[in-house]
């Protein structure tokens, strides 16, 4: 409650050239006024577009907080939750460990969280010899974070990724947020915001006060004013302090220009940044495509790994889900059913047999995967409505398919080991069947190219083609 907040409106107008699903937002943004479909994300206190809802066009009202701690506060935070702790704290294994030893090193001494906040900050903005330069080549992975620490040299998505993962290292809950600078001031007032302010910073979260702002990267954005050595006074005297208009926030020596207004100036938006080096006005800034497309890839790299348990989950709720009435939804209900249960069975090493009949296959599963009494019962009901789908001339509907799927993929469970069970979650073996399938699609295409006339030389090569993706 001690920490000083204002609260502000905001119009904004965008571009119908400009569309993108995220909607551009002051943050932390308390209200938003838009036409449209818009979905809110708590995580990043956003709107999403839905239904291909985009920003092009959008002409909206937002308010919006200007959150001002003090360094006393920051420094005096206490622990955060232990829930946002252990997830904003990770890093993947394959971080290079110079990555933390060079985070102690230039925190050294510090006496709190704030204070190795502040220090990698100046490390990079000016005590560290980095150079801020857009031709660098942007990198993926955890190596490209040792590379920039190495070379110092890089663009905002550099210096943002390498704070943040820093940060992490000392436990320090950190990420990465991408959106603009507060662009080019016009006549009227309003400002002009383009590709060109494309910008990523690292927000570090402090108990208290939240996700708060840093600017490691040399001549972009704006410097925190909770981040510099010592709070302006307005004493020109004293040597210690930063010279009137060096911080983009508001200081008791006036140092903006006649045009700026004073909401302007609360949002600290009307001196230059505190960090070395003027803004050349000819600074094309980090191209956009870049930082999104960096972005995507780290999206990309945290999403492999999880694309078997996707799509595992997404199978099993296809396949569970409810059917229409008809006795033709009826058999294919207790097909899907027979389906989810080999495939469960064969994510933990109980590979499909198709040689045998279900009431043979069903005993194996029961007998293989170690199920007790009821898990058993559970397989073999499916097994028999199977029967009656395949066998019988009326086949009679079976109730219940999805409960005893799920009491199979318990038993299941409760019968494994522990790397079992992580193994059938994570990486489940019946996974493979969407190589299966992407194969036999490929088959099936080539096939439909080869048949149709004219096609002469690509035939015999598409052919080479399949068989080397076969």
């Amino acid at each position: 409650r001690d920490v000083a907040v204002t609260e502000i409106r905001t119009n904004i107008s965008s571009s119908p050239s400009y569309q993108q699903s995220y909607l551009p937002l002051p943050y932390p943004a308390s209200e938003v006024a838009i036409d449209g479909r818009w979905r809110y994300e708590p995580e990043g206190r956003t709107l999403v577009g839905d239904n291909g809802q985009n920003t092009g066009g959008a002409q909206y009202e937002a308010s919006s907080l200007i959150v001002e701690p003090t360094a006393e506060q920051l420094a005096a935070a206490g622990p955060p939750p232990r829930k946002l702790l252990n997830e904003y704290t990770q890093v993947p294994s394959s971080l290079p460990g110079v990555v933390a030893e060079t985070a102690e090193e230039v925190t050294e001494g510090s006496a709190n969280a704030y204070e190795r906040a502040v220090k990698l900050q100046s490390w990079f903005a000016s005590e560290g010899g980095f150079t801020y330069d857009t031709s660098v080549s942007s990198g993926t992975g955890s190596s490209a974070i040792a590379r920039f620490l190495r070379d110092k040299e890089g663009f905002c998505v550099h210096f943002s990724f390498a704070m943040a993962a820093m940060a992490r290292t000392l436990d320090i809950p950190s990420r990465v947020a991408v959106g603009f600078t507060p662009g080019t001031l016009q006549a009227d007032g309003s400002y002009s915001v383009g590709l060109r302010d494309a910008h990523a910073w690292p927000e570090l979260y402090f108990e208290g006060i939240g996700w708060t702002r840093f600017e490691p990267t040399p001549s972009r954005g704006s410097t925190p004013e909770y981040t510099l050595p010592e709070t302006p006074t307005g004493d020109a005297s004293d040597p210690a302090q930063p010279s009137a208009g060096a911080s983009a926030a508001p200081s008791a020596v006036p140092s903006a220009p006649e045009s700026c207004s004073p909401q302007m100036r609360r949002q600290g938006e009307c001196g230059l940044s505190a960090a070395p080096g003027p803004t050349s006005p000819t600074d094309e800034g980090t191209p956009a495509g870049t930082v999104l497309l960096v972005v995507l890839g780290a999206l990309l790299v945290l999403l492999l790994p999880l694309l078997p348990l996707l799509w595992r989950v997404r199978a099993r709720n296809r396949r569970l889900g409810s059917g229409g009435r008809t006795p033709a939804d009826a058999a294919a209900r207790a097909l899907a059913a027979w389906q989810e249960i080999t495939d469960c069975a064969w994510d933990y090493g109980i590979a499909p047999d198709e040689s045998l009949t279900p009431r043979k296959a069903a005993a194996r599963i029961v007998r293989r995967g170690g199920l007790d009494i009821t898990a058993g019962e559970a397989v073999h009901r499916i097994a028999g409505a199977v029967e009656q789908v395949l066998y019988a001339p009326e086949p009679r509907p079976a109730a219940g398919l999805t409960e005893d799927a799920l009491t199979v993929r318990a038993g299941l469970e409760a019968s494994a080991g522990r790397g079992a069970r992580l193994r059938a979650k994570l990486a489940p073996r019946s996974a493979v069947r969407v190589a299966w399938a992407v194969s036999d699609r490929w088959a099936a295409l080539v096939q439909r190219w080869t048949d149709r006339p004219g096609r002469g030389r690509w035939t015999a090569r598409l052919r080479r083609l399949s068989r080397q993706h076969g």
